[in-house]
Parts: C-alpha cells; sequence; structure tokens
C-alpha cells in the first residue's frame, strides 16, 4: 500500500508561551518535530466508565447480580417451574396509611333528626310600659332598674293631697245639689197639687217639674265626679301588674306628671320569646308544639330547649321569609332580653339509629359498602341505606353495622378494601 500523505504541521499556536498550557506546550513541540500532536483520552474514558456503571445498575436493578438470585446465577435452573413458584412465593408489598381520629367514626346509636336553622333576638314574654293614669307631684319611687318586684307591690306614688281636696270638693258640691234637688221636688208636689185645685197654672207645673229634671241631671254629673275623684285616688298608688323586674325607671320624686306619662318598665323574664325567622317552602313542615334547641352568646356551647308557639301566616315580603315565635322557659334567670340565638328547629327526628356521614359511604357494582376497620385492616362492609338526614349530610344505615364498629368516616380514595391501616393521635 502507498504511503498516505503526511498532512501538514498546525501552527503553532499564537499565544505567548507564558500563557500556553503544558499540553499546549507540548502540542507545539511535537509539530515542530513534524509528529502529530497528542490526542485527547479522558473523554473516551469517562464515556466507558458511565456506561460500565449503567450496565452494572441494570443487572443490579434486574436481579443478576447480588443478593439470593445473583448467588445462583452461574447454575442454570433445573426446570421453569421452581423459578414461577418461587416469584410467586415472594411477599408483596404491603401499603399502610395512616389515619387520624376525624377520619374514623365509631358507631354507636343515636337520634338522627332533619332540621333547619333560625337566628332572632330573645324577648321576654312579658313586657309591660307602666305610665301615669292621673296628675299630679311624684312623691316616691320605690324601684330602681333592675329591682325584682311581686305583684300588688307597690311601684310609684304619686301626691294624694291635691287628689283628696278635689274628691273633697267634688262631694260638696255633689250633697249641695242633692239637698237641692229635695227641695225641688217638693216645690214640684206642692204645685202639682195647686194646679189639682185650679188654684195655679199648668205653666207653674211645668216650671216645677224642669227645676226637678235639671237639678236630677247636675247631681248625676257630680256623683260621676266623685267616683272619678276616687278613682284617682286609687290611680295614684302605682302597683305591679305582675312579678317581674324593673327594665328602666324614667322618673324621679319630684316630677309633675300626668296622664300617659312614662314611668317605668316592668318585664318577666321567666319565660323569654324568641322570634326567628325560616324558608317559607318549609312552612308545610312547621307545627307549634315542635322542638327548638339554641345557643346563645356568651354562654358556649351550652344549649336551651322550647318550643314554637306561633307561626305567622304569611311571609315577610321581599325575603321569602316566614316568622315563627319559640318560647324558651328560663326559670333560673340565666338568660336576658336582648341577646342573639340561634338554633336548629327539628322538623323530624327518629332514636336510636346508625347514622354515618355521606362522606363514608362508597358505592361500585356490587352496591353500597363502607371501609370497616378489623385487626388493622380496612375490610369493605357492604351496607343497606335507610334514609338520609339533616339535608343529606348523614345517611341512616339499616342493616350492616352494629354498634362499637370502627368505620373510616373521610372520603379518602387512596384507601381502599385490603389496605392495612394505622390509627394515629389516639
Amino acid at each position: 500500500m502507498a504511503d498516505r500523505p503526511q498532512e501538514p504541521p498546525k501552527p503553532a499556536t499564537t499565544k505567548p508561551d507564558w500563557a500556553k498550557t503544558h499540553r499546549e506546550r507540548k502540542a507545539d513541540a511535537a509539530r515542530a518535530e513534524g509528529r502529530k500532536p497528542p490526542r485527547r483520552r479522558w473523554p473516551w474514558i469517562v464515556l466507558l466508565i458511565v456506561a460500565l456503571g449503567a450496565g452494572a445498575f441494570w443487572a443490579q436493578s434486574s436481579g443478576l447480580i447480588g443478593g439470593e438470585e445473583g448467588a445462583g446465577a452461574g447454575t442454570a435452573p433445573a426446570t421453569e417451574e421452581p423459578a414461577v413458584a418461587a416469584e410467586d412465593a415472594a411477599p408483596a408489598r404491603q401499603v399502610t396509611m395512616q389515619l387520624l381520629p376525624a377520619e374514623v367514626t365509631r358507631i354507636e346509636a343515636r337520634a338522627l333528626r332533619d332540621s333547619v336553622r333560625i337566628t332572632g333576638t330573645l324577648t321576654p314574654s312579658r313586657h309591660l310600659g307602666i305610665p301615669a293614669e292621673v296628675s299630679g307631684r311624684v312623691d316616691a319611687v320605690m324601684k330602681r332598674a333592675g329591682d325584682r318586684v311581686e305583684a300588688g307591690e307597690v311601684l310609684v306614688q304619686i301626691d294624694l293631697e291635691t287628689l283628696e281636696n278635689q274628691l273633697e270638693q267634688s262631694r260638696a258640691t255633689a250633697d249641695a245639689t242633692r239637698a237641692q234637688l229635695d227641695f225641688a221636688k217638693g216645690e214640684l208636689e206642692r204645685t202639682q197639687s195647686l194646679v189639682d185645685r185650679g188654684v195655679a197654672t199648668a205653666s207653674n207645673l211645668d216650671s216645677a217639674r224642669s227645676n226637678v229634671q235639671q237639678l236630677q241631671a247636675n247631681l248625676t254629673a257630680l256623683e260621676q265626679q266623685v267616683a272619678t275623684a276616687e278613682q284617682s285616688i286609687g290611680k295614684a298608688t302605682i302597683t305591679a301588674p305582675f312579678a317581674g323586674q324593673i327594665a328602666d325607671r324614667s322618673v324621679d320624686p319630684g316630677a309633675y306628671v300626668s296622664p300617659g306619662t312614662a314611668l317605668m318598665t316592668l318585664v318577666d323574664i321567666s319565660s323569654l320569646e324568641l322570634e326567628g325567622a325560616i324558608p317559607v317552602n318549609y312552612a308545610p313542615q312547621i307545627a307549634t308544639g315542635q322542638q327548638v334547641e339554641i345557643t346563645v352568646d356568651g354562654f358556649g356551647s351550652k344549649s336551651f330547649e322550647g318550643q314554637i308557639e306561633r307561626v305567622a301566616p304569611v311571609a315577610s315580603a321581599g325575603t321569602r321569609m316566614l316568622p315563627i315565635y319559640a318560647t324558651i322557659e328560663n326559670a333560673d334567670m340565666i338568660l336576658r332580653g336582648g341577646m342573639f340565638a340561634s338554633g336548629v328547629l327539628v322538623l323530624e327526628e327518629v332514636t336510636d339509629a346508625i347514622g354515618l356521614p355521606a362522606e363514608a359511604l362508597r358505592k361500585d357494582d356490587q352496591g353500597d359498602f363502607v371501609l370497616k376497620i378489623v385487626n388493622g385492616k380496612a375490610h369493605r362492609q357492604a351496607v343497606a341505606v335507610a334514609r338520609t338526614w339533616d339535608r343529606g349530610r348523614v345517611v341512616q344505615i339499616a342493616e350492616g353495622l352494629s354498634p362499637d364498629d370502627l368505620v373510616v368516616s373521610a372520603a379518602l380514595e387512596r384507601l381502599q378494601p385490603g389496605m392495612s391501616v394505622t390509627l394515629i393521635g389516639e
């Protein structure tokens, strides 16, 4: 073969000697002697190392080297069946899910109900503003706001002296008129006798009779004034019409009052009324006597019970809300008028039933089921659903569960039957 023509040497680098690397100096020396500069071999070495490492990793992950299977790699198996049996005998990888206490429910029989929320303000069932019924100066005010009073107890005393003077004057005027009436009746009888004998004329008789009638009318009016004065004296002493507490006081001793002037307000908080409103579409399910359970601001989770007393016949215009009135007994007097209350009105209820959150119910080709935890594993438990409660948030289980069963009540899609579970945070 003919000799290959030699490539002309490449010109030396133009870098100054002080800037050249060791490899560049060797390349310049080789070109000066007419030889080829040495080639770079390290990239190929790196690629070879990477390829060997990848092959080793693949062999190890495939079981060709290392472990129990790698130990027997140099010996061919007698048949393929033992290898298949060994693969089946290998334990499957177990997945364990951790569940919080809020994600499981311990089954117990309880009451299930359908309800609607109501809100409103508490007001005393009996609330009375007490006004003055007579004119006069206030002599005494016996009670202040917050005081407890009994029925018939004196609250305000208006000056009696002026009223008693008016009564005496009315009585004196009536007595004088009564005397005049008696005299006029005697004159009428004498005039009638004279007329019968022809001594007096008929006009004299008519005049005497008219005088008697006028005096009789005056006496009747005066007697009515006397009765009114007597009643005014009785009304000057204001008493409590029922037992309760003074909500506010509007007058002090020395003030002059006239009929209609507000004196104080009396309330009875032993029974309170909650005025609430519900959507009008619930009207067919509302009836008097239904139970109401409320909570009141300031009492935390403490609940109070009452019942529906009245239902408005017409919904409020524009809102389509139906006013309802519930009575809340307050025998211990811890509730106060004006407090804001919210609660639920029970529309329908069943007792001793098994209920679960709707998220606990699952469905597949075989029907409804739940995941019941037994011995640390989630098992498929078929159930029969009776109905839903609380606007679909709770399902009533008719068959399939018993009290004390532990059921997954959260919507955990990753948790499937057969998986292991661990309860944490108990």
